[in-house]
């Protein structure tokens, strides 16, 4: 295992045992739990500027965690489960001293491992394992499961599809793209034992569905496509042809989310029809009918949203 592995493990590791620690037994998580055996209490300020999200400061034998009330709820969230990840692993904020602008924090191209390790132990919290784990079970990969999910835990669609990719037990990858650089993968065990590696840091590919939303600055929130498996992966994936993507373009971030996953209605390689490199367009088919041939969000949506309603009336 990396050194840089290693340090995430042990993050995690101790973010479980604070969790256990905070006596959380609910979801979403009450962060006043996780305040009260931190020792610190949370001040929102509404007089801060937009860039700023929180800090982290000690008066009178007590952390003090500012956190921006002009932010949204999620990103308020995160924002105290990140100044509560320096509390508890008793790392150094980059962002106090002002050796780093904040606007950098937010963004996933040049962050301090400080700073990365302390996103970790925050997803961690907010999503913890014991609970998430149970809600992705038997439920379709795609954006709006991802969607229903982070309105479960009110936390950012960035850190429930992180989270979801890791703890799926199917193939697939969460990816986040950047000003159109790769900036971070989240990828299945599944995935991983399989060598389906997305190198970080580089152009997004061309011809995935991420790269023409990117393209085209698309008004569209969010598509999907059936594309070839070596689009994305140059070495393959098993004896998949073909995977799928969804993907949507965030403006206010010149960011895209994409999911790529291997359905089981793909058929294995030799088995499919051959597809053009073009963007998915088939070559051979039996009728232009413009029917996407895999299950509609709307009834994916609503299988998962049955599931999270049954399990608050428990």
């Amino acid at each position: 295992m990396g050194k840089h592995k290693a340090k995430e493990l042990e993050v995690v590791l101790k973010a479980r045992d604070f969790i256990r620690e905070s006596e959380i037994n609910s979801v979403p998580v009450n962060l006043k739990l996780y305040s009260a055996v931190a020792g610190a209490e949370i001040e929102v300020c509404h007089d801060l500027d937009d860039e700023e999200s929180g800090q982290t400061f000690f008066l009178n034998g007590r952390n003090i965690i500012t956190v921006n009330g002009k932010h949204t709820e999620e990103r308020q969230r995160f924002t105290i489960l990140h100044e509560i990840g320096h509390i508890i692993l008793e790392l150094p904020s980059k962002h106090q001293d002002g050796s780093i602008k904040t606007t950098d924090l937010m963004s996933y191209r040049q962050r301090p491992e400080e700073e990365v390790l302390c996103d970790i132990f925050a997803a961690e919290c907010l999503l913890p394992y014991d609970f998430f784990k149970k809600d992705i079970e038997d439920v379709d990969i795609c954006l709006d499961t991802i969607k229903e999910l982070s309105k479960r835990y009110r936390a950012s669609i960035h850190s429930t599809g992180s989270r979801f990719a890791a703890n799926c037990e199917g193939l697939c990858s969460f990816v986040l793209i950047e000003e159109g650089q790769i900036r971070y993968v989240s990828s299945s065990k599944s995935l991983r034992e399989l060598k389906g590696w997305i190198d970080i840091g580089v152009p997004v590919p061309q011809n995935s569905v991420a790269f023409h939303l990117i393209k085209n600055r698309s008004e569209t929130e969010q598509y999907n496509e059936e594309i070839p498996t070596e689009i994305w992966f140059n070495n393959g994936v098993g004896n998949y042809d073909m995977l799928c993507e969804e993907a949507i373009f965030i403006k206010e971030w010149n960011q895209c989310l994409s999911i790529l996953w291997f359905d089981e209605s793909l058929k294995p390689a030799g088995e499919i029809q051959p597809y053009d490199v073009g963007y998915g367009e088939p070559l051979l088919l039996e009728e232009l009918d413009g029917i996407l041939r895999w299950p509609s969000k709307s009834r994916r949506k609503n299988r998962l949203t049955s599931r999270i309603q049954s399990q608050h009336t428990e």
